[in-house]
């Protein structure tokens, strides 16, 4: 099984590169670029002055442009064409690298039962996470100059998913399959509390990139000398201030950040003495520790773009150490066994 097993960790790291490239696109915003959904012959970019100048007219037609910039030369949209191009055409190369290997191993018989269904699953659910992205796209293509900060957390947080995915297939091909249960190990029971408490930190930086929430209250560790600027709870809603609202939504991000490290530290901390599980508690600390300097940098820098990636990226890699805990924690089914 060697082969699957780099066949996964190759997915791994492509679907690793798909997160850093759209931090990249995100940042610079490239995402709107492109105006229409061509799975197949929108491999194929402009390839002469013709076909890039009816490419910006497109462009010119959308809120984005008329909105924000129209300041913009044809220069200046071939620059921003590129990252969101690279983005698509890294997801069509990343369809093929998993779709060619996957019917090679089904037709030798290296995919069976659980293996076969959790590999279709996965290939089912890259094609859903390219949905989701052009259904984030539309978002920003009629009545907004942005992209719905809803919709671009639903699209993460389903790579985000994918990714969990192949990256659990590669643990059950390496170690043998995992499941839990009562009497499950009082580490794996904390482990998946904090996937829950990751996720909902996953989304608010979802939420935070797409309000550009990160670019104010620039300062450490109060939002400009407090704790709760007015601005946080200036709206009739709570529920509004805290999800539709740039301040309410950095000061959830900023806070839940505390919650995790403290979280993660804590469950390191507390099992550090386990020889099965050593290598990973340092690994579960040093990530989160990477990741919550990032997200200072990121703030105290207005989001630069470098450190934005990296803090996007960062919180992929922590997903894999805390997966890694997981997983080691659950016990072995009588197959593997």
């Amino acid at each position: 099984m060697r082969p699957v097993l780099n066949w996964l960790v190759t997915g791994c790291v492509m679907i690793g590169g798909m997160v850093l490239i759209g931090g990249v696109t995100r940042l610079t915003g490239s995402g709107l670029s492109i105006t229409e959904w061509k799975p197949i012959v929108g491999a194929v970019p402009p390839l002469n002055g013709e076909q890039w100048k009816e490419a910006f007219a497109k462009y010119q037609g959308i809120p984005e442009y008329k909105l924000v910039n129209s300041h913009m030369d044809l220069a200046g949209f071939k620059r921003i064409f590129f990252w969101e191009y690279l983005h698509r055409n890294w997801g069509r190369l990343m369809g093929l690298v998993f779709l060619v290997p996957f019917l090679w191993f089904w037709r030798t018989g290296r995919l069976n039962g659980p293996l076969m269904r959790r590999t279709l699953t996965i290939l089912i659910g890259g094609g859903l996470v390219g949905a989701l992205g052009w259904f984030m796209v539309a978002s920003g293509l009629e009545d907004m100059p942005d992209v719905s900060h809803y919709r671009l957390a639903i699209h993460l947080v389903s790579a985000f998913t994918v990714f969990s995915l192949v990256l659990w297939t590669a643990f059950d091909v390496k170690r043998g399959r995992r499941t839990y249960g009562p009497g499950d190990d009082a580490v794996g029971r904390q482990a998946r509390w904090l996937l829950l408490l990751l996720l909902v930190q996953v989304v608010y930086g979802a939420f935070t990139a797409g309000l550009d929430a990160g670019r104010i209250y620039n300062t450490w560790p109060l939002m400009n000398g407090r704790f709760i600027p007015d601005n946080v709870l200036a709206f009739p809603s709570l529920w509004k201030d805290l999800t539709d609202h740039r301040d309410g939504v950095q000061f959830v991000h900023r806070n839940l950040a505390w919650l995790v490290a403290v979280g993660f530290l804590a469950v390191a901390w507390m099992h550090r003495g386990r020889k099965d599980l050593s290598s990973a508690m340092k690994w579960l600390a040093v990530a989160v520790v990477v990741q919550f300097a990032l997200g200072i940098l990121t703030v105290l820098t207005q989001v630069d773009l470098v450190l934005g990636v990296l803090h996007q990226s960062g919180a992929l890699l922590l997903l894999v150490a805390l997966l890694n805990v997981v997983h080691r924690t659950g016990r072995p089914l009588p197959s593997a066994a």
